[in-house]
């Protein structure tokens, strides 16, 4: 069976009210001191040492991210180039004689290898550490005596601070009013 449902929602005002205001006040006298109490402003700074220890670690290897970049950069790039080009020369080398019958060339290849290893000169190379940089800033007294001063004043109003606020009345539509229909069948509602 088909139902027609409806609600109806009726309209309603809503109001607020504020009533006017008058506000009247005294301004009490403000009294002000000003006091610099006395003192002797005598201080002194604490003594500063400054250490550079960079050079000493550098000698050490111990070097910051700029002169290891611009020490090894270049390094590792022509190092790059250097290998590519060694394997390709070996590459194609093996390619044009090792891969000849009764070929004894992987065994010569790996003699050639060796030999070179053994007879690479290795160096050691000594330098002076340098002594790190030390600077001593001494401690020193600062300061002058101040005698202070004390100064009272007083601020007075002649006239009271007064102030009105106006009432107000503000009316506003609280609710909208509104009819909703809809029919039901069985237990389906259907909204059109």
């Amino acid at each position: 069976m088909l139902y027609l449902n409806m609600r109806v929602t009726q309209p309603m005002i809503g109001m607020h009210t504020r009533l006017g205001q008058l506000e009247a006040h005294y301004i009490p006298a403000q009294l002000h001191t000003e006091g610099r109490q006395a003192r002797s402003n005598a201080g002194w700074t604490q003594p500063q040492l400054e250490i550079d220890s960079y050079e000493s670690r550098h000698a050490y290897g111990n070097t910051d991210n700029a002169d290891f970049a611009r020490e090894h950069g270049q390094q590792g790039l022509s190092d790059l180039a250097k290998t590519t080009s060694k394997h390709t020369e070996a590459a194609w080398h093996n390619i044009t004689q090792a891969a000849r019958p009764n070929s004894d060339e992987p065994a010569a290849i790996y003699d050639r290898q060796l030999a070179e290893t053994v007879s690479r000169q290795r160096h050691i190379v000594t330098t002076l550490i340098p002594p790190p940089k030390i600077h001593i800033t001494p401690g020193q007294v600062t300061g002058t005596a101040d005698e202070g001063d004390v100064t009272v004043k007083a601020d007075t109003q002649a006239f009271a601070s007064t102030h009105f606020t106006p009432g107000q009345v503000e009316t506003y539509l609280q609710q909208k009013a509104d009819v909703r229909r809809w029919t039901t069948e069985g237990r389906y509602d259907i909204y059109a």
